[in-house]
This record gives C-alpha cells, sequence and structure tokens, in this order.
C-alpha cells in the first residue's frame, strides 16, 4: 500500500447546514506497507516504510515473511504489478504465488485490510512522513493484534469455503 502526503479524504460529520472544510496537503513523498494476511485465521505480517516497491523490495519482504513462518508452505494471492513477475520472487523455497486476473483488487483481501488503514490518516494534514508512518504502524499493531477482526474483515467467504473443500 501506498501512504504519503497527498491528502486521502473520507466522509467526515458536520452540523446540519455546516459545510466540513478539510484542509488539503500535496506532498510528493510516499512510503509503502507490505503485508500479508491469512484469511483464515486473521494471522498477519507487516513490514513498514519501504521508499520504493519493486522486486528487490518484495524479494526481502518475501524472505522476512518465510522467516516469519518457517514450518508453512505459503499460498501468496497477488494481483498482476510488473515486479510481482519477477522470477527471482518466484525461486524462494515453499512459497506458491496465485496470480488473481488483471484489475480485480475486489478480490484481494488485503486490499479491504489497506481501506481501513487509510481511514487511520483521512482528512488530516501531516508534518512530515514520518508523522504519517507512525499513525500508521500504530493502526496496523491494533489489527494484528486482533485477529478476529482481521479475520472478519478478509476472510471472505467463498475463500474459506474453497479452503475448507481443498485442504
Amino acid at each position: 500500500m501506498r501512504f504519503g502526503l497527498i491528502s486521502n479524504y473520507r466522509r467526515s460529520w458536520s452540523l446540519i447546514g455546516n459545510r466540513t472544510v478539510i484542509a488539503n496537503q500535496q506532498e510528493f513523498v510516499n512510503r509503502y506497507l507490505y503485508s500479508a494476511i491469512d484469511p483464515i485465521n486473521g494471522d498477519n505480517f507487516h513490514l513498514l516504510g519501504f521508499n520504493d516497491v519493486n522486486a528487490t523490495i518484495t524479494k526481502k519482504f518475501l524472505e522476512a515473511l518465510k522467516e516469519q513462518y518457517q514450518k508453512y508452505h505459503l499460498l501468496l494471492v497477488w494481483d498482476n504489478a510488473p515486479f510481482h513477475k519477477k522470477k527471482e520472487l518466484h525461486q524462494i523455497k515453499d512459497v506458491t504465488p496465485i496470480f488473481l486476473p488483471s484489475y480485480s483488487p475486489e478480490l484481494n483481501p488485503v486490499e479491504r485490510f489497506y481501506g481501513e488503514i487509510r481511514k487511520s490518516t483521512a482528512n488530516r494534514i501531516f508534518k512530515d512522513i514520518e508523522m504519517q508512518k507512525d499513525i500508521i504502524e500504530k493502526e496496523v499493531i491494533k489489527w494484528m493484534k486482533d485477529t478476529d477482526k482481521t479475520q472478519n474483515l478478509c476472510g471472505y467467504d467463498w475463500i474459506i469455503d474453497q479452503w475448507k473443500s481443498s485442504f
């Protein structure tokens, strides 16, 4: 997930007859959050604060993920980002990518998680990217501690049903 110092707008409440005024920020400074979520049990793993998104950094994320879950063969549901197709990402032992159809974020459980994370920074102005990163980190930690909530958000019925029928 890319986050940065360009304003992130969401709905807000205001008194009847009063228009809510939301400040605008347009600084082109970005960072990235990498996430993996188990839709079956809500367990989740994240790395935050990268300056770029590419195959090299994605490989570091996958290696850290595999280190965390050494005992398991990981099935990784991915979109079709060009860097996801790089050969070096498919050579990590016991990590199997499953590619979603192009332009189908609604099929990717982690996208719903990212929507919830974005709410924590909505309608706000940040002094710098580190301040925003700290807010996102706190929100991610809340979700990491509440695996039931994460599972309810990301555990689509069709994924759970497919899992049960396959394993």
